[in-house]
């Protein structure tokens, strides 16, 4: 499903990638705030994220809506950091630097493609990881693991059961032990010397 207002598109994306869209108008500290969208992270980001119509609202109300948040986040103490998402046109001068200066500004235009709309939302999202390209080379993927003829290879397949501490102390141990010399090779020297 599509929605026709950029502002509804984004607030699609979000809800997708798991935020709480917090019911309008927005309130904070007792003041309340008409704003075109408001979002919190739930698991993954504390951020607050207001959403600013600057086709619908201009420019000026836009910047005073986020600059009155940006005030009561402050006088409440608040630890959210604040994200504004301007879609619509994007501001310029003394309007854009008023709203970096109080949050971070993501500006999506119109959003009308997806996928690019997802591009220039991609920091507030989750990662998406790609498949594996290959089974057999994804550890977690099976249980039976072919391991070379190695011993190195089975201690630091045992050493990652126990952290990546272990593996890396397994590694340096086996590297000291290649470059160690060996105690019968130095009798030898020390007998031909004699």
């Amino acid at each position: 499903m599509t929605s026709a207002i950029p502002a509804e598109r984004v607030a699609d994306v979000l809800l997708q990638a798991g935020y709480r869209r917090i019911g309008a108008p927005l309130q904070v500290a007792g003041l309340t705030f008409d704003v075109a969208g408001a979002f919190v992270g739930i698991d993954h980001s504390a951020d607050l994220i207001v959403i600013g119509d600057m086709a619908t609202d201009g420019e000026r109300k836009v910047v005073q809506q986020i600059d009155g948040i940006a005030r009561e986040l402050d006088v409440m103490r608040s630890r959210r950091s604040l994200t504004t998402v301007i879609v619509g046109p994007r501001p310029t001068g003394k309007a854009l630097e008023s709203l970096a200066q109080v949050s971070r500004v993501l500006a999506v235009g119109e959003a009308i493609d997806p996928a690019d709309l997802r591009d220039r939302l991609a920091i507030l999202l989750p990662l998406e990881l790609p498949d594996s390209l290959s089974a057999d080379r994804d550890l977690g993927a099976g249980e039976d693991l072919t391991l070379p003829d190695r011993p190195i290879a089975a201690d630091l397949v045992e050493a990652s059961k126990f952290g990546a501490d272990a593996v890396q102390k397994c590694f340096h141990d086996a590297l000291n032990g290649i470059f160690e010399p060996d105690v019968e090779d130095d009798r030898d020297d020390q007998e031909t010397l004699e």
